[in-house]
C-alpha cells in the first residue's frame, strides 16, 4: 500500500539518515528467514519499525507486543463493493438476500484479509441499512496467503474473489487499492459503492486507514532520536511527494503491482499530498474504531486502550529536526 515509508525507501533517504550513524537498514520483505517476514505481523522484532495496515498492527498489540504508535497516515484508496456487469442489483438496499464472498485463510495468525473485506462489507451494508444477518457470507478459502510474494509481485490480491464473481458462485465482493480498481477493470464488474468516496472520512477506515507507524517501546524509550530521525525522514518524504506527482504515482504503482495510471485511478489525482503524519484526534478515532470492530468480530480476542498505545512524544521531536533542516535545505 502506498506509505510515506515507501517513498523514503525508494528515494534511497531512509538508508542514507541511518547510515550517518553506521546504522544499517533492513528490509522484512528482503529477508529470507521466516521469522523474520512474519515480524510484520507480529511485530516480534526488536527495532522495527512497522508502517502499514493497521489489522497486523492492532493484532499484535492484542497479543500482548508491547509496541507504541509513534504516528499515523492517511491516504484514501478505492474501496468497493464490486458486482457483475449483468447483475440485478442496484443500490445498497438490493443485498438483501444475496451471497457475498469473504476471503479466508485458514491457519494464519491473523486472516488480516478477511478482517479487511468484513469491514468492508459492513459497512457497506450499514450505509444501505441493512446488517450481516440480512446476506449470506460465503468464504472464498485458500491455502496460499492472499498477499503472497507472488500476488505482490503481479497485484492479483484479488483473484480468488473475482473467479468466485464471475462464475456465479457469489453475488458481490470488497476489493480495494490499485489491486482491487485492477481486478474490477480487468473482470468488467460493476462498482456498486465506492466507500474510499464517502465524505465522511470514519466510513473510510479500513486496513488502510489510518495506517499506524509503530515500533517496539523499548527502541522507543532507549533511543528516541532514532525514532525522531526516522520520523523526520518520513516527513521530508511527504513533503517532497507533495511536488512530485508523476513520480509519486510511479513508486506507489511498483509498490502495489499495478501501473502508475492505475495507481492515479485507485487513489486520487491528489494521492502525493497525502502523506503527512500527524496525531490528530480524527485519526486517532479511526483506529479505535478499527480496534474495537475487530474485537467485536473475533479477529482479536483482547482488548486494549488505543489511547495507551499512543507515544505521542517522537512526533514533535521530528518536527521540530525537520524545522532546523529547512533553512539549510533551501539554501543548498
Amino acid at each position: 500500500m502506498p506509505t510515506a515509508s515507501g517513498i523514503a525507501l525508494d528515494l534511497g533517504w531512509l538508508g542514507e539518515e541511518f547510515a550517518r550513524s553506521g546504522i544499517a537498514l533492513s528490509s522484512i520483505r528482503d529477508s529470507d528467514d521466516p521469522r523474520v517476514q512474519i515480524a510484520h505481523f507480529s511485530h516480534t522484532l526488536p527495532g522495527l519499525f512497522r508502517e502499514g495496515g493497521n489489522i497486523p498492527a492492532i493484532w499484535a498489540k492484542s497479543e500482548g507486543r508491547d509496541t507504541v504508535v509513534v504516528a499515523l497516515t492517511w491516504v484514501d484508496e478505492f474501496q468497493a463493493i464490486l458486482v457483475r456487469e449483468d447483475s440485478p442489483i442496484r443500490t445498497l438496499a438490493d443485498l438483501k438476500g444475496r451471497t457475498i464472498g469473504v476471503p479466508r485463510q485458514d491457519g494464519e495468525r491473523i486472516d488480516f484479509a478477511r478482517a479487511m473485506s468484513l469491514r468492508g462489507i459492513v459497512t457497506a451494508l450499514d450505509l444501505g441499512g441493512l446488517t450481516l444477518a440480512d446476506v449470506a457470507l460465503h468464504d472464498i478459502t485458500s491455502e496460499q496467503p492472499a498477499f503472497s510474494g507472488a500476488n505482490v509481485a503481479n497485484g492479483r490480491f484479488y483473484e480468488r474473489e473475482a473467479r468466485a464473481l464471475a462464475d456465479g458462485n457469489v453475488d458481490a465482493v470488497y476489493a480495494k487499492g490499485a489491486p482491487g480498481l485492477g481486478s474490477a477493470r480487468d473482470r468488467g464488474f460493476r462498482v456498486l459503492v465506492d466507500l474510499g468516496r464517502h465524505a465522511d472520512p470514519l466510513v473510510r477506515v479500513n486496513n488502510g486507514n489510518p495506517r499506524p507507524v509503530t515500533v517496539d517501546r523499548r527502541t522507543a524509550e532507549e533511543r528516541p532520536d532514532l525514532v525522531a530521525r526516522y520520523l523526520a525522514t518520513l516527513i521530508r518524504a511527504a513533503d517532497w511527494a507533495a511536488q512530485h506527482p508523476d513520480e509519486v504515482f510511479a513508486i506507489i504503482g511498483k509498490e502495489v503491482g499495478r501501473t502508475s495510471e492505475e495507481a492515479r485511478a485507485a487513489y486520487g489525482e491528489l494521492a502525493h499530498r497525502n502523506f503527512g503524519l500527524d496525531l490528530s484526534p480524527l485519526r486517532r478515532d479511526g483506529l479505535a474504531r478499527q480496534k474495537d470492530f475487530l474485537l467485536r468480530h473475533g479477529f482479536i480476542t483482547h482488548d486494549f486502550d488505543v489511547a495507551a498505545w499512543i507515544d505521542p512524544r517522537p512526533l514533535p521531536l521530528a518536527l521540530a529536526l525537520v524545522a532546523g533542516e529547512a533553512p539549510a535545505r533551501a539554501t543548498a
